[in-house]
């Protein structure tokens, strides 16, 4: 096969599917986890699942009052926490972070090209030589075959990998201020 040629092997292939289509999966995959994430918090944050009444935790804890002049305890003070519920859970929030479409191509098709020639002589000679009669017959054959195969492959990997975000800076908001409010606070503040 001339290598002008080979190229013409590459002309058909729908290369914007190869290519699009997992890029289009990815990006339906994104949607779905964001999806997926939006129907989690639903639940997690209503007490009916949709929008209603917020969801909380409500504990109360006690909470160490000190003297501001000499440090001295002064007992405990009771403390009403009611965090809400979704900012207390890691939320399955994870994404596509890379899409890597990997297309390594080696046409493969076998091809097998046969050329045969035949020929064929044949002779036939009679006569008499004294007084007898005879008879001679032959013939020749040739034959010639010749073949040539060309194999051709092709290879399409895709690779995709997900990870978990990073924690949502309301609820490292949320975690700040609950771990603050176990905290020693002077006596006579609020």
């Amino acid at each position: 096969m001339e290598s002008g040629k080979m190229g013409e092997e590459f002309v058909g292939l729908p290369m914007e599917a190869l290519i699009g289509a997992p890029l289009t999966a990815a990006c339906k995959a994104q949607v779905q986890l964001g999806n997926a994430m939006i129907d989690f918090m639903k639940q997690l944050a209503y007490e009916d699942g949709k929008g209603g009444k917020t969801r909380v935790l409500d504990f109360e804890i006690n909470r160490p009052v000190v003297d501001p002049a000499s440090g001295e305890s002064k007992g405990m003070k009771p403390v009403r926490v009611t965090p809400p519920v979704l900012g207390l859970v890691p939320l399955p929030a994870l994404l596509v972070e890379d899409v890597t479409i990997d297309f390594e191509m080696e046409v493969k098709s076998a091809v097998k090209d046969t050329s045969s020639t035949e020929a064929t002589a044949s002779a036939t000679a009679s006569g008499k030589y004294f007084g007898v009669g005879f008879s001679v017959s032959g013939s020749v054959t040739a034959k010639a075959e010749n073949t040539r195969s060309t194999d051709k492959s092709a290879k399409y990997t895709v690779h995709v990998q997900a990870k978990q975000q990073a924690m949502p800076e309301g609820l490292a908001k949320l975690l700040q201020a609950m771990a603050s409010a176990v905290e020693p606070y002077e006596a006579g503040k609020q």
